[in-house]
């Protein structure tokens, strides 16, 4: 989905999740919970079974049925549980805050508000995961619990996360993972219809 999509259909969520006056300064898209690698290894057994079958068809070499079989069912097996701990959250930068809030799987739709942090108490560390066009980082503060929150950000969002890494290392929060992108310095974040989205009471 693209990115104008995804910031006017939460927009009004994050509106409301604001302080009276306060402003987006920056805004991107993550997946919350597991490393995308994790979804390289799981389909690492069907790749192989297909490859195999692959080889039957052109060689002596006669894979066995059921050894095909598991390989392909496995894949799903560990797919699954993986995807039902993933989310899609957006995490929007403030002149206060650092928002995040959760996003339906299908047409990413609001939810449900998971934090919203003083940006002085936030802290993001860079955590390596070994896949192309991902990056993913490791949020501890205000509503990440005890082990912190990881997010796994997209390289189509990754000028818009090195616009929140910017606006939160200008309001003092401690970030370990530097912009990728040579910005300016961070201003108001513009909607899709060209507006600055600010909250008006």
């Amino acid at each position: 989905m693209r990115p104008d999509v995804v910031k006017r259909r939460v927009g009004p969520a994050l509106d409301q999740a604001m302080e009276p006056g306060d402003q987006i300064i920056a805004g991107t898209l993550a997946m919350s919970g597991y490393s995308p690698a994790w979804d390289v290894l799981a389909a690492a057994p069907a790749i192989g079974s297909g490859v195999a079958g692959t080889v039957g068809l052109f060689s002596n070499y006669s894979p066995s049925p059921a050894l095909v079989l598991v390989g392909l069912g496995l894949s799903p097996l560990i797919l699954v549980p993986l995807q039902h701990r993933r989310w899609p959250v957006f995490l929007a930068v403030t002149q206060r805050q650092f928002i995040c809030y959760r996003l339906s799987k299908v047409g990413n739709e609001p939810t449900r508000l998971l934090f919203r942090a003083p940006s002085t108490s936030v802290r993001l560390t860079t955590l390596v995961n070994g896949v192309p066009r991902w990056r993913s980082l490791r949020y501890s503060g205000p509503g990440a619990g005890d082990r912190g929150l990881r997010l796994n950000v997209h390289a189509r969002w990754g000028k818009d996360l090195d616009g929140v890494l910017a606006a939160l290392q200008a309001s003092g929060a401690a970030v370990e993972a530097a912009p990728r992108t040579g910005l300016p310095a961070p201003g108001a974040w513009t909607h899709p219809d060209g507006h600055p989205r600010q909250l008006a009471r």
